[in-house]
């Protein structure tokens, strides 16, 4: 028994000393590589190695990508004398805890005035499936269990991926190897995919496509049939989504500590109801903009869940005219990195 014991604690010890190997964090963000049109590496840069100051960042999913246009909502505020520099950090794929790793890194490095966080129109229960590429170890380990389908297997992984990213830093600061993924030069402070996506292979896409009122719907109806509804009582709201209710919390206490404003940003599927009906009053304190009634035309979309170009000018300029009507930016801009 004793001998068992020993070989626990002798593997548990070696598995810490595998998670605290130092790396360079920028090889986990080029290890997120989504094979079409990734952002993670020019996240990193944008937070890390560009002194352009942040002053409104957004952080979501694919609809915050196709909805809000950075650079052309940057000239809206200089044309409602309200000048801000403006970035959408957007990572594919739904996961609170994604956004939690970004709005960190974000909110670690730099001072910014406000931040805005997208709101589904149903509050996704389930994790980022690709949190294990870009959460810090601690957060890996300090993740939520209940209800997290992916916090074992993330566990699992962690000490490969440390090991790896550590071999990969020490070949590469001798020479001896170089990244799997060679990402291209830094696109500049704005880099935006609501007008058109440049895919790797340097081909672009427009995001031009529109559709009928009958085919949105058929779209609409179709994706609404994949939609998972709250399985408990909702009474139980504090346990089935506590998962992104738990990231939500940890955003917001980074936020006031960092003296940055939070909102919310509605950006439903197309035929959604006028705002999230199982969020319920927990987002009742906090400032949500919501375009929903911009949004309903069925011209706008380029699928069921994200806008076309078009759309994403409406959407844009109707956030740009709130955030200055409402007063969400603070008048003090930012001045580059956190001291």
């Amino acid at each position: 028994m004793r001998f068992v014991l020993s070989i626990v604690v002798v593997t548990l010890c070696i598995l810490a000393l595998m998670i605290l190997l130092p790396h360079d964090k920028f090889l986990r963000y080029l290890a997120l590589n989504d094979g079409q049109a990734p952002t993670a590496h020019w996240i990193y840069e944008r937070i890390n190695r560009d002194p352009t100051p942040i002053d409104i960042a957004f952080v979501g999913t694919s609809r915050t990508a196709f909805s809000i246009h950075s650079a052309r909502m940057q000239k809206q505020l200089e044309e409602l004398d309200s000048p801000a520099h403006v970035v959408n950090l957007h990572i594919v794929k739904m996961g609170r805890n994604m956004q939690f790793v970004v709005a960190k890194e974000l909110l670690t490095h730099r001072k910014v005035s406000l931040l805005v966080l997208e709101m589904d129109d149903i509050e996704v229960r389930s994790p980022h499936p690709d949190f294990i590429y870009l959460a810090d170890g601690s957060d890996v380990i300090g993740a939520p269990l209940f209800i997290n389908f992916r916090y074992w297997s993330d566990l699992a992984r962690l000490p490969g991926r440390q090991f790896g990213l550590f071999a990969d830093t020490q070949l590469q600061k001798r020479g001896w190897a170089t990244s799997t993924f060679l990402p291209p030069p830094y696109e500049g402070s704005n880099f935006d995919h609501s007008e058109f996506i440049l895919t790797q292979d340097g081909v672009r896409h427009d995001r031009d496509t529109h559709y009928t009122r009958a085919q949105i719907e058929a779209l609409s109806k179709s994706e609404n049939n994949k939609v998972t509804p709250r399985i408990l009582p909702e009474s139980l709201d504090w346990l089935e989504y506590r998962m992104p209710r738990y990231y939500i919390e940890k955003i917001l206490s980074l936020a006031e500590a960092s003296g940055t404003r939070v909102v919310f940003l509605y950006l439903p599927k197309y035929g959604a109801p006028k705002s999230c009906e199982t969020c319920g009053p927990w987002y009742g304190a906090h400032v949500t903009i919501n375009p929903w009634a911009e949004m309903q035309s069925p011209g706008l979309w380029e699928d069921e869940a994200h806008m076309n170009w078009d759309g994403a000018k409406v959407v844009t300029d109707f956030v740009a005219t709130e955030i200055v009507s409402r007063h969400l930016l603070d008048s003090t801009k930012s001045t580059g990195s956190r001291e």
